[in-house]
């Protein structure tokens, strides 16, 4: 045994005295994964006026010829430019006061009634227009009170008609401005009192 242990220290010995200059690199290679999660959360929030909600209200079920003239003359009445209204009358067969026709026609008539009683036709339009609507004599009228008499509304009504509930005569109806569609979609009327 002893021999072997000789044996291989000469070796070994041997092995060093051959003067190897070799050099041994050991590359050590290292990966290093990094995951980085981002979860973004975006929250949509929509704010819906009361107005906005009754005029949806107005339109559900109407024919759409007279939906896009409601929808037209909405947004005429609501910039409070009468002069948006003109290309909605109809040339014949719009009826805008009681009384006999006035010079300038229905546009000059509500600018008249405007200046003498403060009352503002245009936004009174507007504001029917938000209104839910009834169907009277194959006519789409706006408000819906129309064709009810006083003691049929309900408090609910009455507050969505505003001041325009004190405008009832006795036993006669809703005599308030009101506005008219014809199926076709034609404007038939916008006009007060009886």
């Amino acid at each position: 045994m002893r021999r072997l242990l000789a044996l291989t220290g000469l070796l070994v010995l041997a092995l060093a005295a051959c003067g190897g200059t070799e050099t041994v690199t050991v590359t050590e290679a290292r990966t290093e994964t990094e995951t980085e999660t981002r979860t973004e959360t975006q929250t949509e929030t929509a704010t819906v006026t009361e107005t906005e909600t009754v005029t949806q209200e107005t339109t559900a079920g109407l024919p759409a010829p007279v939906a896009e003239t409601h929808a037209a003359l909405l947004e005429a009445a609501e910039s409070g430019d009468y002069e948006a209204l003109r290309p909605l009358i109809p040339a014949s067969g719009f009826s805008y006061t009681f009384g006999g026709g006035v010079q300038g026609g229905p546009i000059a008539y509500w600018q008249q009634v405007e200046q003498q009683s403060g009352e503002s036709p245009i936004e009174i339009l507007a504001q029917i227009l938000r209104m839910p609507y009834t169907l009277s004599a194959g006519t789409y009228v706006w408000p819906f009170a129309y064709d009810k008499q006083p003691d049929e509304l309900t408090d609910y009504e009455r507050e969505l008609l505003g001041d325009l509930a004190d405008d009832f005569g006795a036993e006669s109806g809703y005599l308030g401005w009101r506005a008219g569609i014809e199926p076709d979609g034609t404007w038939r009327f916008f006009i007060a009192g009886d």
